[in-house]
């Protein structure tokens, strides 16, 4: 389903459908651009919460260029949990190893001198905007991240509605509808504001897509997952 076809399928549920000549938002409780916004917002909280969206290709966003010395690397925003980390030799692409994905008061414990050993990574720290890889690093390497992200190319207000097309997969297009329905009734606006309507879409919500994990859950999903067989520091 296209985002037109989405905007339609919400305003048939909400009973929100215009009388204009022509079709339009000029006589409709909800405006095409908030609709939008919100399918916007659907589809990030759908890839979140269902982790629809893996990613192990998109350059940009799973290589980094690691540096001699350099230990923190900024992570791409859409990137909110990484599953394997792997290191590269820089020059030839040549696979050396999986890192440990692990957090920092696991390091304090089981080494605490990490922070100033030299040496070549062996585990990886996800934090809320960067990965760090602890210790100092000795030269240079590639890493590559495999995990799971939010949408490329977000739905936003200014999305055209009959090129735009949601990134996750069309089977879960109709299910997005109950997100959008949540929020329209839970604007602030006496005209439209329904708190029980709103809960119960947000419930049907749920119950296809799951409940949002916070970011403390997510970390301690990610953390301490070793990824081979052999020791790790």
């Amino acid at each position: 389903m296209n985002l037109a076809e989405l905007i339609e399928s919400f305003r048939v549920d909400a009973d929100d459908q215009s009388n204009s000549v022509g079709g339009g938002d000029a006589d409709a409780l909800w405006k095409d651009t908030d609709l939008a916004r919100w399918f916007g917002e659907a589809e990030e909280e759908a890839a979140i919460r269902k982790r629809l969206l893996f990613d192990d290709y998109t350059l940009s966003i799973v290589s980094i260029n690691v540096v001699a010395g350099q230990s923190s690397y900024p992570l791409d925003s859409r990137m909110f949990e990484i599953s394997r980390a792997r290191l590269l030799n820089a020059s030839t692409g040549r696979f050396l190893e999986d890192l440990y994905i692990t957090k920092r008061d696991a390091l304090d414990q089981s080494c605490p001198g990490w922070r100033d050993e030299r040496r070549r990574p062996k585990t990886i720290v996800q934090d809320d905007t960067r990965v760090m890889l602890p210790g100092i690093v000795d030269r240079a390497y590639t890493l590559r991240l495999e995990g799971y992200r939010t949408p490329l190319a977000p739905i936003t207000a200014d999305s055209d509605p009959e090129s735009t097309t949601p990134e996750i997969g069309a089977v879960h297009h109709r299910f997005l509808v109950h997100w959008v329905l949540h929020r329209a009734y839970s604007k602030p606006d006496s005209e439209v504001f329904n708190p029980e309507k709103a809960a119960t879409a947000l419930a049907a919500f749920e119950q296809y897509f799951g409940p949002r994990p916070d970011a403390d859950l997510r970390k301690d999903q990610q953390a301490d997952q070793p990824h081979h067989n052999t020791s790790w520091w």
